[in-house]
């Protein structure tokens, strides 16, 4: 056992190198630092936004106006007696970037039955998502605008009627129904937390499958290549160790890349939504009770199953990877030989992201369910639906896969053709 440990920590000291470990830092590094940026931003964002404002009509329509464009998170900068030209240029004077013109006659048109525009003028200086905000925040006051006018058209048409009623006489009631439960809810707000909740997982699976099958793949072409491999085999080890070994190592390695990855992508996601709609990914306490209503949280056990999941896909990756990589003939094609993996990989993880697999036609669902790669991408929905079976075939689907390509494995160790398969990328002259 402990010559195991010692090729383990041989492995791990052999993949963190400082040729892959400073890249890797700086950019974990910059996504930080984009992350803090982009939060100090959304701050910014959360503050008045400022608007020039230019009210030619000066009635008391246009003061409600005015007073609904105040409450909803806007500074108005107001400017009396200019021309329309006169006044953009005023709110470029002050680094406005969106001004509004409430034309003269503007009451008295809209009383007697005749539309009416409000001109808006959007000074465009950047298209980042941070510079439109105030067009968004100015295109919800205009929906509250609308609402104010259109109730009091309707007061004066009928008086003694609800405008609410007349506007929308008839809501929906939803209800969304998860096996034997049944929750007063949304099914937009079931989809979109859920989604916030389980769209990481797919993601850092990947990429930690990518990382261990690329270690791996390199770790035994550089041995070929330097020609340490035929002193390792020489050793008085067992050849399945030697296996066992590298498979353990390149996965500690890719399962701490993947952590330290998530880390900083956690900074950059967090700034970057935080910057285009605050608040919005925090469910309300009556969404979260019908979440619970409907069992769609995990449990402590709900977790375990899931780690033993991925644990498995990752172990079926690095089986595949080692015997790929045993035909590389140097570091450099190690990245060609894993190929055909990534795309085994990126199949299911493309297909399980946009598809319904429980709808999809016959033959996709076999080709779906036929990739041992696709079980650890449809674990976490799987267990929020309760659907224990799937994750069940799965895992056991994934140990035989693994236990027949570590077999494999242990039999081309065990002979010399680990020392001469080669497969070559160049071509011949």
């Amino acid at each position: 056992m402990r010559k195991f440990f010692v090729l383990v920590k041989k492995e791990v000291r052999e993949f963190l190198t400082p040729q892959m470990l400073i890249p890797f830092l700086v950019v974990i590094v910059v996504f930080i630092f984009v992350g803090k940026v982009m939060g100090k931003e959304a701050k910014k964002i959360s503050s008045p936004k400022e608007v020039a404002v230019m009210d030619m009509d000066k009635s008391a329509l246009s003061g409600e106006i005015l007073a609904v464009l105040g409450k909803s998170n806007l500074d108005l900068k107001t400017f009396t007696d200019l021309n329309r030209d006169e006044f953009v240029a005023k709110a470029k004077e002050n680094n406005l970037r969106v001004a509004l013109i409430i034309p003269s006659g503007f009451m008295a048109s809209i009383e007697a039955g005749t539309p009416q525009k409000i001109q808006t003028f959007t000074i465009i200086k950047s298209f980042s998502i941070l510079s439109n905000q105030a067009n968004a925040v100015l295109t919800g006051a205009f929906a509250a605008i609308n609402e104010l006018v259109g109730n009091k058209l309707l007061a004066g048409v009928a008086p003694s009627a609800d405008p609410a009623l007349i506007k929308t006489p008839i809501k929906n009631d939803d209800f969304v129904i998860v096996g034997d439960r049944m929750a007063n809810i949304s099914p937009l707000a079931v989809s979109s937390i859920i989604t916030s909740q389980t769209t990481f997982i797919p993601i850092i699976l990947f990429i930690t499958i990518v990382l261990a099958s690329q270690l791996i793949a390199t770790s035994i072409a550089t041995e070929k290549e330097n020609k340490t491999l035929e002193t390792l085999l020489s050793a008085p080890v067992g050849r399945n160790t030697i296996v066992s070994a590298k498979l353990v190592g390149a996965g500690l390695v890719a399962l701490f890349t993947s952590a330290v990855y998530l880390f900083g992508m956690n900074y950059y996601i967090k700034g970057l939504t935080d910057s285009v709609a605050p608040g919005a990914m925090t469910a309300n306490s009556a969404t979260s009770v019908a979440i619970s209503q409907l069992g769609l949280t995990f449990s402590t056990t709900d977790y375990v199953v899931l780690g033993v999941s991925l644990f498995f896909g990752i172990l079926a990756a690095l089986s595949v990877a080692l015997i790929l990589g045993s035909f590389a003939e140097d570091a450099k094609s190690a990245q060609g030989v894993v190929t055909p993996l990534m795309v085994m990989i990126m199949i299911p993880y493309f297909l399980v992201m946009f598809l319904d697999v429980s709808s999809v036609s016959g033959a996709m669902k076999i080709l779906i369910y036929a990739i041992p790669f696709s079980y650890p991408f449809l674990a976490a929905p799987n267990l929020l639906l309760h659907q224990y079976q799937t994750i069940a075939f799965g895992i056991i689907y994934l140990a035989a896969f693994f236990a027949l390509f570590v077999f494999l494995a242990s039999k081309i160790f065990s002979s010399d053709k680990i020392l001469t398969m080669r497969l070559n990328f160049k071509r011949k002259k």
